[in-house]
């Protein structure tokens, strides 16, 4: 569960916050062994079973080479397949495994724990 944060919401700038919600997440990411772009990825994925590396990248407003990284790295941990696309061979399409899907679930779980936190600060 998510620790309250350690000054008054109040008097928090919004980068303050951010930075605080930034560290929440990564901390409830650690047991699951993803970072945070990796989840990012991730829930994008789930959202968007069409996906390629390069409208990934645009969405999340990341690098190509990045999001390249990022998704060897998910699709050496399984939780990512690539498939040619069959209208356009130079098109690699990316969708989650049943791993990954599975991951997701508890992906979310992570992000409603750390936004219910947030909210729950008075």
């Amino acid at each position: 569960m998510p620790k309250p944060l350690p000054y008054d919401r109040e008097e928090s700038t919004q980068l303050e916050m951010v930075l605080w919600l930034n560290g929440q997440f990564r901390r409830s990411l650690e047991p699951l062994r993803v970072t945070p772009l990796q989840a990012g990825v991730l829930l994008y994925l789930r959202r968007h079973t069409d996906a390629n590396i390069t409208n990934t990248a645009v969405a999340l407003c990341l690098r190509l080479p990045t999001v390249s990284e990022v998704i060897d790295d998910l699709v050496r941990k399984r939780w990512v397949t690539r498939r040619r696309s069959i209208t356009d061979t130079r098109v690699v399409q990316l969708r989650l495994s049943p791993r990954g899907s599975a991951l997701v679930v508890k992906i979310e779980q992570r992000v409603e724990q750390v936004g219910t936190a947030l909210t729950s600060q008075n």
